[in-house]
């Protein structure tokens, strides 16, 4: 059995008597731009690890059921994911976030913060824009480099070593890991798993998951801790696109991947939305939805 099968192991080790006690956390893996046929078509290891001994949807809708005006992009697709509610709330339709609303719906970390001050909460990102509106005002979110100048295959392997570092040295309570590069691949090479460049993009996301799970295991308080792990992305892509895809299958199916102690192993039941991502992780941390905050995700995945 190689080194990623078993940390993936240790990780949905069942847990034991006093399982409720432990402290609940949460590791957020987003991938940009990554298809679920892709993901499945490729050679991904330590995710397929993850899909095998968790809780997996490959139908998940990044628009939803009701129109909301948004496109197929980073920005609507990450701010519906990480903060529970769909564009028509968050306001963010585009990559220009004019007019959004994300301070009247702010993400699950900022929620988290609210509920328990001292909780440590982490992002690790390469675009601009999670730095200057998603995460606007957190404490913690690290713009590490700006994937647009240097890269996205470079800004990606500085989120590996930067997130593995406070996985493996601080105490988080919730870390976000964002992987821009299979996007990029994408926009040059076409979405697709016969793309081979893109679908290498999606191994090299993966090789930084394996270090990352790595990190979770070893870490000293790792038998008094209760990790879910979560791994989405905002959008698929056709061709060398992805927008507007509210027609295309392609492009607004993603996947859920959940994996933990506390996941119920298997197929998720019907079909999830990336709105689910953010409800499930609060619902994990022990932060009762209030319903002013309108949350159009349901928990997904979780033992009752």
């Amino acid at each position: 059995m190689t080194r990623l099968a078993l940390a993936a192991l240790a990780l949905a080790a069942a847990a034991p008597a006093g399982a409720a006690d432990k402290a609940k956390k949460v590791l957020l893996i987003g991938i940009d731009g990554c298809r679920p046929d892709a993901l499945e078509f490729s050679q991904a290891k330590a995710l397929k690890g993850l899909i095998a001994d968790g809780a997996y949807s490959p139908e998940c809708d990044v628009l939803g059921d009701r129109k909301t005006g948004a496109v197929t992009a980073t920005g609507p697709g990450w701010s519906s994911a990480l903060t529970g509610v769909w564009a028509d709330r968050h306001g963010v339709v585009d990559n220009a976030f004019r007019k959004h609303r994300l301070r009247e719906h702010p993400t699950f970390l900022a929620r988290l913060k609210e509920a328990r001050p001292a909780a440590r909460v982490e992002a690790f990102v390469t675009w601009v824009p999670f730095r200057d509106h998603v995460f606007a005002g957190l404490d913690g979110c690290r713009l590490v480099c700006d994937g647009d100048k240097l890269g996205y295959e470079t800004g990606d392997r500085v989120v590996g070593a930067a997130a593995r570092k406070a996985l493996a040295d601080a105490d988080p309570d919730a870390v976000f890991a964002y992987f821009g590069n299979p996007d990029s691949a994408g926009h040059g090479y076409g979405f697709h798993p016969r793309s081979p460049k893109y679908t290498n993009a999606i191994e090299a996301v993966d090789a930084h998951v394996g270090p990352l799970l790595d990190a979770v295991r070893g870490r000293k308080t790792f038998p008094a801790e209760d990790w879910l792990v979560v791994v989405c992305t905002d959008h698929g892509g056709k061709g060398r696109g992805h927008a507007p895809g509210d027609d295309e299958p392609e492009i607004r199916t993603g996947f859920l991947i959940l994996h933990g102690p506390s996941v119920q192993k298997g197929p998720i039941p019907g079909k999830t939305f990336n709105v689910d991502v953010a409800a499930t992780a609060l619902a994990h941390l022990g932060v009762p939805a209030r319903a002013e905050w309108k949350l159009d995700g349901r928990v997904v995945g979780l033992r009752r």
